[in-house]
């Protein structure tokens, strides 16, 4: 039986025949929507747009990406409270990123982040650790150099000057005593008073602390510095990872002696009540707190936006004055002075 061609089995007719080059077309669409929002701009092309623009373009682009991504993950050893209270002042400019912090001991730090790295997993943003640990990221083609503006204020030398990585702060290596059971006049003052028999198996010492043998090969000599660390070896020390844990036991007074500790860090238990001292031996160590942005970052905008405010003399001086921390700017002065470089 022929159906008859009326408007209705017309247009019927019609669409059949328009339908499924229309679905295709639809579904091409949103597979090119799916595939543009899958490309996210990558931290090298984020750094790269930059050099284009004048200041305010600059941070108007910052801002409109880093709003768009909403949160940054951030890796470092500096403490959670500290963290928080730069985070504040960070988000007082920028109220529209959310900042997200791991906590741990350098070495986690390291071990986490290459982990995921090799596993493919692109978690975090920016990273804060030891330089000397900082170092490994690098090898590893991990970093995305990116030159912060306002970087000719930093020190030679405290700043690598291809952007690859920056003195966020640095910490002055000290020895700490408490206070209670040991006199200011008793406390070691060199490395040899270390030897002593009297403090054999009283030192508390961090075994993430590798440093220690470059710094004193550099003072010393390579084999000084081995025969040193050789001998105090044999002072049956008292491993604790971790300077804050470090500093934590001594103030309690479970250890009267902890030895390459962060000064500035420890002064800020200090303040609040531990019963602590601190001496500074020679040679004098000072550790930049390396600031490295991650060439896979998932959010590179914000990730710079934090980087150069980071390193932008607000946030140096509210580490210097506020949190006590080293700097290596120019004419910002800390909050403990007897640590000033």
């Amino acid at each position: 039986m022929k159906t008859a061609n009326t408007p209705a089995t017309i247009f019927l007719r019609e669409l059949a025949i328009i339908k499924p080059p229309l679905t295709a077309l639809i579904s091409l669409c949103l597979v090119l929507i799916f595939a543009a929002a899958l490309h996210a701009a990558t931290m090298a092309e984020v750094s790269a747009n930059l050099a284009q623009l004048n200041v305010q373009q600059k941070r108007d682009f910052l801002v409109k990406g880093a709003q768009d991504e909403r949160e940054l993950m951030f890796y470092g050893t500096i403490l959670v409270d500290e963290f928080t209270a730069l985070g504040k002042l960070f988000n007082a400019r920028y109220p529209f990123l959310s900042l997200k912090h791991y906590f741990a001991p350098r070495q986690e730090v390291l071990n986490r982040s290459l982990t995921e790295a090799k596993a493919g997993r692109h978690v975090v943003d920016a990273i804060q650790v030891d330089s000397s640990y900082g170092y490994q990221y690098i090898q590893d083609n991990l970093v995305q150099p990116h030159l912060v503006p306002g970087r000719e204020k930093f020190f030679d030398g405290t700043y690598d000057p291809s952007g690859a990585w920056y003195s966020m702060y640095h910490l002055t290596t000290a020895l700490i005593y408490n206070t209670t059971q040991v006199k200011a006049e008793q406390a070691p003052q060199s490395y040899d008073d270390l030897l002593q028999p009297q403090w054999k198996g009283k030192l508390l010492f961090d075994p993430e602390a590798t440093f220690l043998l470059a710094a004193m090969e550099q003072a010393w000599g390579e084999q000084k510095a081995v025969d040193y660390l050789t001998k105090l070896a044999k002072q049956d020390l008292i491993f604790r990872r971790g300077g804050a844990l470090t500093t934590q036991v001594v103030g309690t007074g479970e250890f009267p002696i902890g030895i390459v500790v962060n000064g500035e860090t420890s002064s800020a238990i200090r303040d609040r009540g531990s019963p602590l001292g601190f001496k500074l031996l020679a040679p004098k160590i000072v550790k930049p707190e390396g600031f490295f942005l991650m060439k896979n970052s998932p959010h590179p905008h914000g990730a710079i936006l934090f980087a150069e405010w980071a390193l932008s003399e607000e946030a140096q001086s509210f580490l210097a004055a506020t949190l006590g921390k080293g700097t290596a700017m120019k004419g910002v002065k800390s909050k403990y002075q007897e640590f000033q470089v």
